[in-house]
């Protein structure tokens, strides 16, 4: 099996295990037996078991950004870029749950682990503030930064809040938190551009 899909084939195996049972309740043990291989192979390709994490949380960010960005690059209104961005996100939960809950699961590790966590979490932040500044350009550079952070923030725990509540569908979650973060947003745009 070629390396790049031995690769995935270990990643989502090891994602529905921290999916499932949390960073500490996994082990490359299961790992390797449920994806019909030997612990060494896990550690060639990951090193460990929190490059495997890693591994697992850039994949799953890098969808979910390239989900958004997608989604947004054929907006022609502020509002409709608004829309179509949260519509993206919360199609990634819905269709990447295990992948969601993996993202933003909580897990708390040390060192250069835990800083890249941080930087990729910052990462996907520093897209919301690139697509809040293309909208309003002319806006505070502080205000956009805090409004980048407030609708990651508050993206994160309305999904939460969703998986709780699965009886409403995406549509009705989506229009909760446009109208959330599009009266903050709307205040940034001039008259004419809302």
């Amino acid at each position: 099996m070629p390396r790049s899909v031995r690769e995935q084939q270990l990643l989502d195996v090891a994602e529905e295990q921290f999916a499932v049972h949390g960073y500490g309740g996994a082990s490359i043990e299961v790992i390797a037996r449920l994806a019909g291989v030997s612990r060494p192979i896990i550690y060639d390709h990951f090193g460990d078991k929190e490059g495997v994490y890693l591994a697992c949380l850039r994949r799953a960010r890098g969808e979910l950004e390239e989900m958004i960005l997608a989604a947004v690059a054929g907006a022609t209104t502020p509002r409709e870029m608004v829309e179509r961005g949260t519509s993206a996100y919360f199609e990634f939960v819905e269709r990447r749950g295990q992948r969601w809950a993996v993202l933003f699961g909580g897990v708390e590790l040390a060192g250069g682990a835990a800083e890249e966590i941080g930087r990729l979490r910052f990462d996907t932040v520093s897209r919301i503030r690139d697509l809040i500044s293309a909208i309003a350009p002319d806006a505070p550079p502080t205000t956009v930064d805090a409004y980048a952070h407030a609708i990651s923030g508050s993206s994160e725990q309305v999904a939460k809040w969703w998986r709780a509540n699965p009886q409403l569908d995406r549509a009705q979650v989506v229009a909760l938190q446009v109208d959330f973060a599009w009266d903050g947003l709307s205040r940034l745009l001039a008259e004419g551009d809302r």
